[in-house]
């Protein structure tokens, strides 16, 4: 999950990304400390599934803000945070997500991404179907942490740690995981799911279930594939 802290108050910023953190939070965050900057940031393709916006901010009100970044096609969710209740109204009228008051307490900020992590699941069931030797089974995409192929045999490795063993060529699955932007190959043997990459260093990636997938010479574009499917084109801040 990706989120975006927008807030003038940079002290407040702060805490708000120590309270992320301290819930437990795995992912990237990226801060702003105005409107524009922050827009610029969805406008450039930035991949942003939570964006906690400060209501009360000078020259763009994050009430202001979140309806650019609707009209603009951003579909993930939207948390106002403000130390009055004055904007209810406001936040609702651009599907706002939640409304939370500063200063936010851990607790409460662990509980709301909790909630969006799990109506994330619920919506997303884009899958493909494998046959093994004694099932047919249709995997969510979602669940799967990285494909691997060894001789002629196709594995998918979940994200349980589980695996799925398949008799096949890995091109027989290609073109259904290519569609789906979350997958990208970087070995001639390896397609992961990006969403559940850890990090990447050097030509090793580490997923999150604790495996390590290798970066062959022959993707070497894919480190700047992880990064735009990331963070889009958003520049440092």
């Amino acid at each position: 999950m990706n989120i975006l802290i927008c807030d003038d108050i940079r002290d407040e910023a702060f805490e708000l990304e120590d309270a992320i953190k301290a819930s437990g939070f795995e992912g990237n965050i990226i801060c702003f400390d105005n409107g524009k900057n922050a827009l610029a940031s969805i406008l450039s393709g930035a991949k942003i599934d939570v964006c906690f916006l400060d209501i009360l901010m000078p020259e763009m009100k994050g009430t202001v803000l979140a309806q650019k970044m609707r009209e603009a096609g951003f579909k993930g969710e939207v948390v106002f945070l403000t130390s009055t209740n004055e904007y209810a109204a406001e936040s609702y009228s651009v599907r706002a997500y939640y409304y939370l008051l500063k200063p936010p307490r851990t607790e409460k900020v662990a509980e709301i991404l909790a909630d969006i992590r799990e109506a994330h699941k619920s919506a997303d069931t884009a899958g493909i179907t494998v046959i093994t030797r004694t099932i047919t089974r249709f995997l969510l995409f979602r669940d799967i942490s990285h494909i691997e192929v060894k001789r002629n045999y196709v594995y998918f490795r979940l994200l349980d740690g589980s695996e799925i063993e398949v008799k096949a060529a890995l091109t027989e699955f290609l073109p259904k995981l290519m569609e789906d932007k979350r997958f990208a190959q970087c070995h001639r043997s390896f397609v992961v799911n990006m969403n559940a990459v850890s990090v990447i260093h050097n030509r090793e990636v580490l997923m999150e279930c604790g495996r390590k997938v290798p970066v062959s010479r022959s993707y070497i574009g894919f480190g700047k594939q992880y990064s735009e499917w990331v963070f889009g084109k958003t520049h440092p801040v």
